[in-house]
């Protein structure tokens, strides 16, 4: 007998009045980025059961939001939790780089079997943020070269280095932390519906961004062989579930065996399941010199992080990922479990009936709605792109953001921040495909909404 699915419930305003004092208290004692004056989440949370979120005031909201993508099974996967509960009573908390223990052996052992093939080691890391700093590391020593091809509208994490790269994610609006850091090179991620240069939509030849690199990087910047490695997304996810090519990935391929560059592809978000296979690599059957997995690699457990690579490129490597909390047993413990349930639990076939749910009931806004751009869904990553008109595609944030608030209010939490324009769904990978299917209706009810009296925009820059 089937289960009943829940449906999410709001009754009171919002903020409601138990969450207005504690969001109060917490705007006055953390720093600025934890006050949310936009009120972009609304509440706070009393608990989580599977993908539904319950608030202090008693209202329930569908969580798609995946704990930025770290709790891919819902927020209690039972086999995960009693791995890592198991574990931990068993091992503590222990230093793996320097005690060993069978937990990290085994999750070794089987990550490297699902990896793409040629990635025979791994160095242990703890978060996203950690493994691209490592991976690039890893890269410069691996070749002797000191630059590293990035690409704008990435997002690789807060450290200082990586902040630099990752320009807010938005390729138009700059992090102001650019300067901190030399070594980097970049160019417009490969997008077939907004391309630098070019007026109005697509669909364009997103190979224009290779030939920026060839024509322009190459000639007045940077000599290929001071390029150590080619640091990229195999989605982009953050700016907004854009997929390259079969033409674009054929050509990078070109020229980075031309000139011996690395590929490191940045999976922390696009790995173990989110785009419908285990390794966003898969979709396009790239093979990485260095593959960085985060996230959803815990499957909610405890926070871990990998640097995957190739024989010639970490074998000898020495330092630069590891740490006191790194791949601790209970961790690994957790890892392993949640591997094993994507893999082999039917959670990727889930996937893809959340995948096809989302087409059907999603795709139609771009013929609906004047100020629906483009619709951009795979695996279980939704991001639809919000504009002033068809005609400029002129990004509209506001119009995003009064369709994120009328779907809180409805019960719908997806992902969204103040002065972006495209609105991201990120689902666990095993929701129900009933509740997705609500969620998407809610979607569609929204963005009609706010489409009949649509509001006034601002400029991004002016955010």
């Amino acid at each position: 007998m089937a289960t009943a699915v829940e449906t999410p419930s709001v009754t009171t305003t919002l903020p409601g009045p138990r969450s207005r004092p504690l969001l109060a208290a917490q705007a006055r004692q953390g720093y600025a980025a934890l006050s949310d004056p936009h009120g972009e989440v609304p509440f706070v949370m009393a608990a989580k059961r599977g993908s539904i979120i319950e608030d202090v005031d008693g209202n329930t909201y569908a969580d798609h939001v995946s704990g930025w993508g770290a709790t891919p099974l819902g927020a209690t996967p039972e086999r995960v939790l009693d791995a890592v509960s198991d574990a931990h009573r068993r091992y503590g908390l222990e230093i793996s780089n320097y005690i060993t223990s069978p937990p990290v052996i085994a999750l070794a052992e089987r990550l490297l079997e699902l990896a793409p093939a040629g990635l025979t080691r791994y160095a242990p890391s703890m978060s996203g943020t950690l493994v691209v700093e490592a991976g690039v590391r890893f890269a410069r020593r691996a070749t002797g070269r000191p630059i590293i091809l990035g690409f704008l509208g990435e997002y690789h994490g807060e450290g200082t280095y990586m902040t630099a790269a990752h320009s807010t994610d938005l390729s138009e609006v700059p992090s102001g932390s650019a300067q901190f850091v030399p070594g980097l090179v970049f160019a417009p991620y490969p997008n077939r519906f907004r391309m630098p240069f070019h007026r109005g939509a697509g669909p364009f030849d997103d190979t224009l961004t290779l030939d920026y690199v060839e024509d322009w990087l190459l000639v007045h910047q940077v000599e290929p062989d001071q390029i150590a490695g080619v640091l990229i997304e195999p989605v982009l996810t953050e700016g907004g579930v854009i997929v390259p090519s079969a033409a674009f990935w054929e050509r990078l391929e070109e020229l980075r065996r031309r000139y011996g560059w690395l590929l490191i592809l940045d999976e922390v978000q696009t790995g173990i399941g989110r785009c419908g296979t285990l390794f966003g690599a898969e979709l396009h059957r790239l093979e990485p010199d260095l593959l960085l997995l985060g996230k959803g690699f815990a499957g909610g457990g405890q926070p871990i992080a990998a640097v995957l690579g190739r024989e010639g490129v970490l074998a000898d490597a020495d330092g630069g990922a590891g740490g006191t909390f790194a791949w601790v047993p209970a961790a690994c413990a957790g890892a392993l479990a949640n591997l094993e349930l994507i893999a082999t639990g039917g959670v990727l076939e889930n996937v893809a009936e959340l995948e096809a749910i989302g087409k059907r009931e999603l795709a139609p806004l771009v013929e609906r709605h004047e100020q629906v751009g483009d619709v951009r869904v795979l695996g279980a990553m939704v991001g639809i792109e919000f504009v002033t008109d068809k005609a400029s595609i002129t990004p509209a944030p506001a119009f995003h953001y009064a369709v994120h608030q009328s779907l809180v209010r409805r019960g719908v939490l997806g992902m969204t921040q103040w002065g972006k324009w495209i609105y991201r769904l990120h689902p666990a990978l095993n929701m129900p495909p009933e509740l997705f299917a609500w969620s998407c209706a809610q979607v569609c009810e929204a963005v009609a909404e706010v489409a009949a009296a649509p509001p006034a925009e601002f400029r991004v820059v002016d955010r």
